[in-house]
């Protein structure tokens, strides 16, 4: 009977809850990762709470001849100043080394042989990061002045987080300034990167995965082509014929000598009075017939121009005609225009002659005299001077015969 039922297996809702121990697992056949819900994120947050201060290092900080302090607001990876051990940022009270740029670790000495150090200082009124300089004179601390300009490295502390510490920042920065230590490329560079990409509301959360649905490349990808689009649109958009497209798009400066506002209407508008002018000028290069007088004689001319020329060569032709033939009238006319004259003297007593003024000449028998209001007549109250053309050149009176006070009034034609 004791062997018809076989041998007696275990089943697994036989063990009661809580009872495997690990004494009950071998340990040359470890139970794998994937088997276990560590939950990694809760010991990364253990790494961020523990805070630690690591050197940032800046090399050729230039310093002028007469400084004692350096505007470094630049250099300040972290703007942020850590207030206490709990918080992350710029560390103010910590020295600052310094050594001479291109050096192992050569430090600035001071006259009296001690070495030259730093500190941060914040300007809350400029919100400015300032490195002062110091060395111990007689046994205190006092500022120093370089009294050459020089170039140096220098290194300050930043605290941080273990979740974030670069790999080298303890080896790289320890006690000495050294040669690829903890600079621009170290965990506050990435923040900055960080911010730059994410902007102020991103963090570090270095779980491997993607923090923007669109990659930065597909980003710019996408812009690219859009751009592309864009700009092809628009010069499809100005190559248009099609109402409300082509240069009724493009605006115009206001001007009093054209309307409209577009492209489109002051080129209308400028068409417009081109085809004005051009119907006005229409035949203008083409005379079908003589006139009568026979000056301008039928003709195409090819352009106004040509016609234009056509006339002003007639009319000079002709009117140099015209003053070959009447050089003589043309003077006659102007004498005509001058004949008369007149000219009236008053005596001073005892003349016997008057002459008529300078250059002036009367025809014979035209010229009359006037003496105290009464007409003369020549020969019987006066005599006249001619010349060899028996022109009249002045007159002639008795001695005594005009006192003083007298006024002789002439009247004539100018020969």
């Amino acid at each position: 009977m004791a062997g018809s039922r076989g041998i007696a297996k275990f089943r697994g809702e036989q063990l009661d809850n809580a009872i495997l121990r690990d004494r009950h697992f071998d340990a040359a056949h470890k139970i794998e990762e994937d088997k276990i819900n560590i939950q990694w994120h809760d010991h990364r947050e253990i790494l961020e709470d523990t805070k630690i201060d690591v050197w940032v290092q800046v090399n050729s900080l230039d310093i002028t001849s007469g400084a004692y302090s350096v505007d470094v607001t630049s250099h300040i990876l972290n703007p942020v100043i850590s207030t206490g051990v709990t918080v992350e940022g710029t560390v103010l009270d910590v020295n600052v080394e310094l050594r001479k740029n291109g050096t192992s670790d050569f430090p600035y000495i001071d006259t009296d042989g001690d070495r030259v150090y730093g500190k941060l200082r914040y300007d809350s009124g400029t919100s400015k990061f300032f490195l002062d300089f110091y060395s111990i004179v007689g046994g205190s601390e006092a500022a120093y002045t370089f009294s050459n300009a020089a170039t140096a490295d220098f290194k300050y502390a930043t605290r941080t987080n273990l979740s974030a510490i670069p790999v080298s920042a303890i080896i790289s920065g320890g006690s000495g300034l050294v040669a690829d230590a903890v600079d621009a490329t170290a965990y506050m560079n990435l923040i900055q990167l960080m911010k730059d990409i994410y902007g102020g509301s991103g963090t570090l959360d270095n779980d491997g995965n993607a923090n923007l649905g669109v990659s930065l490349v597909q980003q710019i990808a996408d812009a690219e082509e859009a751009r592309a689009s864009g700009d092809q649109a628009i010069l499809n958009d100005l190559g248009s014929t099609a109402a409300n497209k082509g240069a009724s798009l493009l605006g115009v400066v206001a001007d009093a000598n054209y309307t409209g506002l577009t492209v489109q209407a002051v080129l209308s508008n400028l068409a417009a009075r081109i085809k004005g002018q051009e119907d006005m000028n229409n035949g203008l290069s083409t005379r079908e017939a003589d006139t009568t007088n026979g000056y301008f004689e039928a003709g195409n001319f090819t352009t106004a121009e040509g016609r234009i020329n056509d006339l002003e060569t007639a009319v000079d032709n002709n009117l140099s005609r015209i003053d070959e033939k009447d050089t003589v009238q043309d003077n006659r006319l102007t004498k005509l225009e001058s004949e008369n004259d007149e000219h009236a003297f008053e005596a001073v007593g005892g003349e016997t002659s008057i002459g008529l003024p300078s250059g002036k000449k009367a025809k014979p028998k035209t010229l009359r005299v006037v003496l105290r209001g009464a007409i003369q007549a020549p020969v019987l109250n006066y005599s006249v001077n001619t010349d060899a053309q028996n022109n009249i050149t002045g007159i002639e009176f008795g001695t005594g015969e005009i006192v003083a006070g007298d006024i002789v009034h002439m009247w004539w034609k100018n020969a």
